[in-house]
């Protein structure tokens, strides 16, 4: 049955919600913060409601002590939660991302009361693109009980599997205000020489998925020379460096060729223009993104991703602090598997050798106790510091010690070789 497509006021609007309901939330760039504003203005009438969301561009108003009355679960755990957490505000769900399109929609253990949309403003037929986000919160809204969409002309209006028509939208709230940034993350020597030796792993005509912070912005910067290059499911501002360059072109994919296929864009004004109408980017929900047998399909698929630890079996962890959960599971198991059985694929984990300022390994005998195993020493091929890469891929138990060790920090390697023969 079509929606009502109504105007309101963001206290309207914000008025339909309840308390002890579930509401989803899209991420990073693409959260609609007028409408959280106006929940966190509400919060004294809305007990118990639980927002659902995974990374935050911000300091998370809504789990502030003044808006105790308000819950948060999250995929994506972060250090700035650990307060509302000890006060029993916040619970993380260890979930990786193609399951979140289950478990945060209709019929899922999550499943929202309502969705929160930012869109662009509908088009002559009535479509209203989701821009930078799809991800989760799409395929949540055209299933889910109540749809709000925050409406803004500056959100880009991306193509592809990216819109809901006013039909399945119950009520609209416009706001014309800048998303919300994601600047590039600076990077140093030792992120620019991880970035040589990934990019040193990376074949031309590859589709390339990297993540957010300083590795990947080196790695990015480090491909200027390959050719022929895709990327999948994020795009951050030096993505559109490559696509102006010349480097990524997706002329070689079997799937969607001559398009990357994408998630999520995480960046500044000058991502934002250029997703807009933009139809080299086909914007596609997490279970189509994340889904490994999408990955599959794709030849040369590299998937690059970052670590806390990795032990000399090559168990990663890139979520927790042994019991301390810092992050989250996001897409790095759905790559790395989906990589395995792309036809030349690498699954590539990067890190710094040490942490704590040089203080502790970051490459360490066994993880810390209680530490969450993010990808599984199996699906391990590739992994590199900024003292070289080590292949682990078809190696035993002493061949894996040896090439991780190679690349620890000099400092520690007699250590390591020590635990590791003991």
């Amino acid at each position: 049955m079509p929606r009502a497509f109504t105007r309101r006021s963001l206290a309207d609007a914000v008025a339909r919600l309840g308390p002890a309901m579930k509401v989803l939330l899209p991420p990073a760039c693409g959260e609609p913060v007028a409408l959280v504003a106006e929940i966190c203005r509400q919060s004294a009438r809305l007990r118990d409601l639980t927002l659902l969301g995974g990374i935050h561009l911000g300091d998370y108003p809504w789990t502030h002590p003044e808006h105790a009355a308000l819950r948060f679960a999250t995929w994506h755990m972060s250090p700035q939660l650990e307060d509302a957490r000890r006060r029993g505000r916040v619970e993380f769900v260890p979930i990786r991302y193609f399951d979140l399109v289950t478990q945060f929609a209709a019929g899922g253990m999550w499943a929202p009361d309502c969705v929160l949309v930012h869109c662009a403003p509908p088009d002559a037929r009535g479509y209203l693109s989701l821009g930078v986000s799809v991800s989760v919160a799409l395929p949540a809204a055209r299933r889910a009980p109540l749809v709000i969409a925050q409406v803004n002309p500056s959100m880009p209006r991306t193509l592809g599997n990216a819109c809901l028509h006013r039909s399945q939208i119950d009520c609209w709230v416009e706001v014309d205000e800048p998303l919300t940034p994601y600047p590039p993350t600076p990077i140093g020597d030792i992120e620019r020489a991880i970035g040589r030796y990934v990019a040193g792993l990376v074949p031309d005509g590859a589709t390339v998925q990297v993540g957010v912070g300083a590795i990947p912005q080196a790695v990015l910067e480090a491909l200027g020379d390959h050719r022929d290059l895709s990327l999948h499911s994020l795009l951050v501002d030096a993505s559109v460096s490559l696509v102006e360059r010349g480097v990524v072109t997706s002329a070689l994919k079997r799937v969607h060729r001559g398009r990357m296929d994408v998630g999520e864009g995480m960046g500044t004004r000058r991502l934002f223009d250029f997703l807009h109408e933009n139809p080299v980017v086909n914007m596609e929900p997490s279970s189509f993104v994340h889904d490994p047998e999408t990955v599959a399909q794709l030849d040369r698929f590299v998937a690059i991703n970052s670590a806390l630890e990795i032990d000399l079996t090559g168990q990663v962890t890139a979520e927790s602090l042994g019991p301390r959960q810092v992050a989250g599971i996001g897409g790095q198991f759905d790559f790395v598997l989906g990589a395995s059985r792309s036809r030349g694929g690498a699954a590539v984990i990067a890190l710094p050798s040490t942490g704590r300022d040089g203080a502790v390994s970051r490459i360490v005998p066994s993880l810390q106790p209680g530490a969450a195993v993010t990808s599984p020493r199996a699906l391990a091929d590739w992994v590199v510091t900024e003292h070289g890469a080590a292949a682990l891929r078809g190696k035993g138990e002493r061949g894996r010690a040896e090439a991780l060790i190679a690349v620890a920090h000099p400092r520690f390697r007699e250590e390591l070789l020590r635990r590791a023969i003991s």
